[in-house]
């Protein structure tokens, strides 16, 4: 079996840092953890074990358009999305898709929730390729064409279309989940009830009218991607205990305000991190923790820190929430062996004296020995050999 020795591991749902004298794996779980004192600190460079990362919003669909927004305003963005998509075929898509994937587990990610392009094609797609990478892909699907105008989702009394209802049920049969932001009452109870007896996911994309009420009716699993939020916004989301992604990123690309993380971590709204659009960005956690924390710690202010573990658990142990069942987001010995082993011997990395700082602002892709999905490495530096 696999086993490193006199280490640093992340352990437990707290991620407390102990020095482990020994850590082992096979068979899909952590076997043997057999730690030591706390590791707060870093005198001494080592390996550090962390849970494998969770990538809470990636838009895999647009990879092949990387950077083709680059020079529009953020309104224009969407249309070109959907118009430069609509001329490449799927199997042209396919090689930028599989690269994306390839990147994610070169940095660090074991899984990521992914926000398909609408129709069961490109979903089937992108199944295809994460196989091929070993990852753990939850796709998110959409419906095509908005089901209602502006006017009949005001007067909320409509069920929901044929057309739509048989695009539902069929993109169902594909997907882990769907996503939606423009429902009237009786098509969300209708959609709640179709995904609950499917055991499928419900995200709900905000900004979203009036987003309490959407709340209520629809019942997300999560709501993604929080691209802005208000008082009252933040408030419902605590009154209703659901979890937010948030891609800052993504907003930051296209000029758009950022979310409100101080505001949201103070409120204690459960956060997962995303990377969002491939067009955009690359799909790299590891920048986008770093990115994540300044930005929270910039709205914050001077006189008032961010704990950057809170910023870490947005990529580890608040998917449990969302997930449940194996996904645990956390090592310990008998949970899945999801894990990312980081070389803190070189010089950025080998003395901190706050690990978790260092892990969620200087760790690099350079830095990244190897990602393991229930043990089994999807991607690991030829000199590492465990």
């Amino acid at each position: 079996m696999p086993t490193l020795r006199d280490c640093v591991v992340l352990h437990g749902p707290d991620l407390l840092p102990h020095h482990c004298a020994r850590f082992t794996w096979g068979r899909g779980l952590v076997t043997a953890m057999e730690l030591g004192p706390p590791a707060p600190a870093l005198e001494r460079g080592t390996l550090v074990v962390i849970p494998g990362l969770t990538n809470a919003c990636t838009r895999l669909g647009d990879s092949a358009l990387a950077d083709g927004a680059a020079a529009l305003p953020a309104g224009e963005a969407a249309g070109y999305r959907t118009r430069a998509l609509a001329e490449i075929p799927l199997p042209a898509q396919f090689p930028h898709v599989a690269g994306h994937l390839a990147y994610l587990a070169r940095t660090g990610t074991v899984r990521h929730l992914d926000f398909c392009e609408p129709g069961a094609e490109p979903a089937r797609m992108l199944s295809a390729a994460a196989r091929e990478a070993g990852l753990d892909s939850i796709l998110l699907g959409r419906l095509g064409v908005p089901p209602f105008t502006a006017g009949e989702l005001a007067a909320g009394v409509l069920p929901l279309p044929t057309p739509a209802r048989e695009e539902l049920m069929a993109m169902m049969g594909e997907v882990d989940g769907f996503t939606t932001d423009g429902l009237t009452a009786p098509a969300c109870e209708e959609a709640r009830q179709v995904s609950t007896e499917r055991q499928k996911l419900r995200a709900l994309a905000c900004p979203a009218p009036n987003f309490a009420r959407a709340l209520a009716l629809l019942d997300p699993h999560l709501v993604a991607p929080l691209t802005a939020a208000d008082d009252n916004d933040i408030a419902a989301l605590v009154r209703a205990r659901k979890t937010a992604v948030v891609t800052p990123r993504a907003a930051a690309a296209l000029g758009l305000p950022p979310p409100p993380l101080a505001a949201l971590i103070g409120a204690g709204v459960p956060l997962l991190l995303g990377t969002g659009s491939a067009m955009l960005g690359t799909p790299n956690l590891f920048a986008e923790l770093d990115f994540a924390w300044k930005l929270a710690r910039q709205q914050a202010g001077p006189d008032t820190p961010v704990d950057p573990l809170a910023i870490l658990r947005m990529v580890t142990g608040n998917i449990h929430a969302v997930l449940r069942g194996h996904y645990h987001g956390c090592l310990a010995t008998g949970l899945p062996a999801d894990l990312t082993v980081l070389n803190f011997t070189s010089p950025h990395l080998r003395a901190t004296r706050r690990l978790v700082a260092a892990i969620v602002s200087r760790v690099t892709p350079d830095d990244i020995l190897g990602t393991y999905r229930s043990g089994e490495p999807l991607w690991l530096n030829p000199q590492f050999n465990p």
